[in-house]
């Protein structure tokens, strides 16, 4: 038997090459694929809106700590977690670095309150803030007393 003939015996026996399927193989559709939607996505912000809102939130938390006025502070890191200022992939180098220079200046003056510094590693755990970022951020990788806490409170 010649190679074609062999070929087109084998086509016939069950494989088609060509052409959609026979018995209701397509693609599955489901009803959020059906409807038209009406609703408009919000627009995601650009890479350089998303930092020029950090910048600003970094500045007006330096403007805070200048004043020693911490839950001003507080609320702006939380605006900066929230905003993912933190994160060096989504803003940038210099913007992560400058949110995590305002969380070791505010680490630095709560020196000796270890309420303070609980309450802010907390708030930083339940943004979703990683430990490493915060061990980074406070630099207390060799503290035993820091360092027993960053563990109390995210294990």
């Amino acid at each position: 038997m010649h190679l074609s003939k062999r070929f087109a015996a084998s086509a016939m026996g069950g494989f088609k090459i060509n052409g959609p399927p026979r018995i209701g193989k397509g693609p599955m559709e489901s009803e959020e694929d059906k409807k038209s939607s009406n609703e408009a996505s919000l627009p995601q912000p650009t890479q350089a809106g998303r930092i020029e809102t950090c910048m600003e939130l970094i500045r007006q938390a330096m403007r805070c700590l200048e004043n020693n006025d911490e839950d001003c502070v507080m609320k702006l890191i939380e605006e900066l977690v929230r905003a993912n200022c933190h994160n060096g992939n989504a803003v940038g180098k210099e913007v992560a670095d400058g949110t995590r220079g305002i969380v070791h200046k505010l680490w630095l003056s709560y020196s000796g309150d270890d309420e303070h510094r609980c309450r802010l590693l907390m708030l930083l755990r339940s943004l979703g803030a990683s430990k490493g970022w915060v061990r980074s951020a406070t630099r207390i990788s060799d503290l035993r007393g820091s360092k027993q806490m960053v563990k109390e409170v995210w294990d």
